[in-house]
């Protein structure tokens, strides 16, 4: 047996299984408007700039707000770039909520929007959160 399994992708209708265990909000929500949703930021087309908030850094605003969450949900991020395969850059030190529907992902200290640019960086990011309450 190959390990694969037969019913998958999921059919229409159907839904994959997600818990959220512990959400920025703390509040219980419905587990079926448990969803996940995803992108990238294009190398070239990122858009970086520098902080005034945390002199030092760059930042890159990603908006998730298509997702249709009703709360803040659980990100995560990974940086990309388009010149070193199989190394990730040191892009992401933190990320900060800016609304409900996007969130500012920070680079290490010492990196201008310039740099970040110029190397073409990006990211990957997952969101995962509720769509009802």
């Amino acid at each position: 047996s190959s390990g694969i399994n037969a019913e998958w992708p999921l059919r229409p209708g159907e839904q994959s299984e997600l818990k959220i265990i512990s959400p920025p909000d703390g509040r219980k929500h419905p587990e079926p408007c448990a969803v996940s949703c995803a992108g990238a930021t294009t190398t070239k087309s990122s858009r970086w700039h520098d902080s005034g908030h945390y002199p030092g850094r760059a930042y890159l605003r990603i908006d998730y707000s298509a997702c249709g969450f009703v709360s803040s949900p659980v990100v995560s991020v990974i940086g990309k770039d388009s010149f070193v395969m199989g190394e990730v850059p040191p892009v992401v030190e933190f990320v900060r909520q800016l609304s409900e529907g996007a969130v500012y992902v920070y680079t290490t200290r010492g990196v201008t929007a310039e740099y970040a640019t110029k190397q073409q960086w990006g990211v990957h990011w997952t969101a995962s959160g509720f769509t009802c309450q």
